[in-house]
């Protein structure tokens, strides 16, 4: 009999400078496509891996095997598409109605005329819950715009035609 040995990495942030990193036991996805009058279900779990937020969008990449070329399965979502992010101890499919017993990160993710229902399952559901709520909220708002004035040396204000 022979022995395989195999490590399970989790990947790492495409860049040192991302704050909102966490490792997730699994994902759950509840897709509902609503095309041509007929509503198609699917439903798929995920293996552990990573979420992180970059470049104005939401990462899931899963843990690879080191003796795998395979290519690192990712999902992705606009930060602007999610609808709804709450924390749960549960994750109830809105296809099938099956209940998954698991601390999970509830978001609602809504691109063109596909409604994909997500859960992540972690341990720090309610913290990536809460920081994903403030990421949301932040993109969402207008940015600042501050009018700067020309001032002189000597503080007087300059017209400018």
């Amino acid at each position: 009999m022979g022995c395989i040995v195999v490590k399970l990495c989790d990947p790492s942030a495409p860049d040192s400078s991302i704050r909102d990193f966490w490792h997730v036991k699994s994902v759950i996805l509840d897709q509902a496509d609503g095309q041509l009058d007929q509503n198609v279900c699917h439903v798929q779990k995920r293996p552990a891996g990573v979420l992180y937020v970059y470049n104005g969008r939401l990462v899931y990449r899963r843990r690879h095997c080191s003796c795998s070329n395979r290519s690192v399965k990712e999902l992705q979502f606009e930060i602007c598409d999610i609808q709804h992010v709450n924390s749960y101890n549960q994750f109830t499919s809105n296809c099938n109605g099956k209940t998954y017993s698991l601390k999970v990160v509830d978001i609602v993710v809504a691109n063109g005329g596909t409604l994909m229902h997500v859960g992540f399952a972690s341990n720090e559901a309610e913290e990536i819950g809460r920081r994903l709520k403030e990421v949301c909220i932040k993109h969402r708002q207008k940015p600042k715009i501050f009018q700067f004035n020309s001032v002189d040396v000597e503080g007087v204000e300059i017209d400018l035609p």
